[in-house]
């Protein structure tokens, strides 16, 4: 009997290395996929962050373009395109766009191990789930670099808190580069330090808010005085508190995170169900259900026993448990960002899968695996559709529409940025989140 309970824990581990080692894999195959061809990635806004940092090189190297104008503010959702410009300087565009996306691939896999470590999880199926739906998953494939890197700071900073590191200014210069990423990932660290300070009683932490927090006011006070163009981005339409289009909206924004991507070229068209069929699109959303279902048991439980106790990770439930109930709240646009509150559930369950746990054996192996099933479907569609032009052909009559939608990651207009940038056409009209702006009396 004891020589049948050590082997089973040996296989069990064995696996959890295996998934753990698959997790690594995944990104560095994306990561090889990216560089294997010419083309450049089609991956929703990160076509126009890559069009933005072009416009940046220009202006740095003396040829400005007189349709665009450069914000005299402090402006967050701005790292990806200061990167991309300084990248640009020494590397082609196209080489510029590729290293900057496998740069926050490894920012990913680097920050959520560095949580593990800290507080000192043992089982990997988590890892996997954490790159299938925060590092590729469908943030990934919409483009939303800015808003992924700042996530993956967040999770560091929230590794480096609980690892006890004491620093002067440390802190302070990680919130002044995630004010820089996104505003939702800032203000999911600035609550960590709070809390933090607060839970332990280093008052003095606090100081280190005041450079972000100055650069935040900046924003604010810049944005309106340059006539508040930052708000004038919302791309979803609020629905009514309450009614079922409200919370089936919410029920999406738990759903979506958890590795399952579908890509689409059309309203109802979906790329993955053109590519492999009914039965395999039904198995692939059966593996996210799953995952979601089961990672929000473990969520709540996890929540629940750190308010009980006195962890030292309290203070890390605290602020995904804020963030998570405020996202619930939130309407479809909010401050000129679409979908706050979705982001701000995002930013919580991802920082939370990685460091939850299950007594049970089973569960963590079947979250694994099917963490793995979507994870290979993810850079199958890498090398098939991100990397191709738009693929002819209709679902249409394949499943219901409100199926075919789930999950979707639109991706086809972002070849139109590319071509612009090419043959050097700069007219595109811009993000109004972003730190250019569309000089209309130039157009």
């Amino acid at each position: 009997m004891r020589r049948e309970q050590h082997s089973g824990v040996w296989y069990g581990e064995l696996l959890h290395r295996a998934l753990s080692f698959t997790g690594l894999l995944a990104g560095v195959v994306v990561c090889c996929e990216l560089f294997s061809r010419r083309a450049s990635p089609l991956l929703g806004d990160y076509a126009e962050w890559t069009y933005q940092g072009v416009l940046l090189r220009n202006l740095l190297q003396g040829h400005a373009d007189a349709a665009y104008l450069l914000k005299h503010y402090p402006v967050p959702n701005s790292a990806t395109t200061i990167g991309l410009g300084l990248l640009m300087l020494f590397l082609p565009w196209q080489i510029a766009g590729k290293v900057w996306l496998s740069s926050g691939i490894v920012l990913g896999l680097v920050s959520a191990l560095q949580l593990q470590r800290a507080t000192g999880t043992t089982e990997r199926w988590q890892l996997l789930v954490f790159t299938g739906g925060a590092i590729l998953g469908t943030a990934f494939w919409f483009g939303f670099e800015n808003f992924l890197l700042g996530t993956f700071l967040a999770v560091l900073f929230a590794a480096l808190l609980l690892s006890g590191l004491t620093t002067q200014w440390g802190f302070g210069a990680m919130l002044v580069v995630t004010f820089f990423c996104h505003m939702i990932p800032f203000g999911f660290a600035l609550a960590l330090l709070f809390f933090y300070a607060v839970q332990n009683r280093r008052w003095r932490l606090l100081w280190q808010m005041i450079p972000s927090l100055l650069l935040t006011v900046g924003y604010f006070v810049g944005r309106a005085m340059h006539g508040n163009a930052d708000a004038q981005a919302g791309m979803v339409e609020s629905v009514g508190y309450g009614t079922p289009m409200f919370l089936a909206f919410k029920a999406n924004s738990l759903l979506k995170n958890w590795g399952f991507v579908n890509p689409a070229y059309g309203q109802h068209d979906s790329v993955l169900l053109l590519i492999v069929g009914k039965m395999l699109f039904l198995f692939l959303l059966v593996l996210n259900l799953t995952i979601a279902l089961a990672a929000l048991v473990l969520l709540l439980r996890a929540a629940w026993q750190s308010y009980r106790g006195s962890s030292a990770d309290r203070f890390l439930w605290f602020t995904i448990a804020l963030f998570a109930f405020v996202g619930l709240l939130l309407p479809g646009a909010a401050a000129g960002i679409s979908d706050p509150g979705g982001r701000m559930l995002q930013v919580a369950i991802w920082c939370g899968i990685l460091i939850v746990s299950t007594r049970k054996q089973w569960t963590a192996s079947v979250l694994g695996l099917c963490a793995f099933g979507l994870l290979v479907a993810n850079c199958v569609l890498v090398q098939r559709v991100a990397l191709k032009p738009p693929i002819n052909g209709s679902s249409s009559n394949a499943l219901p529409a409100h199926v075919r939608e789930f999950s979707h990651a639109y991706y086809a207009h972002a070849a139109g940025d590319y071509i612009s940038v090419t043959d050097g056409q700069m007219t595109q009209r811009i993000f109004p989140t972003a730190m250019f702006l569309n000089n209309t009396s130039a157009q």
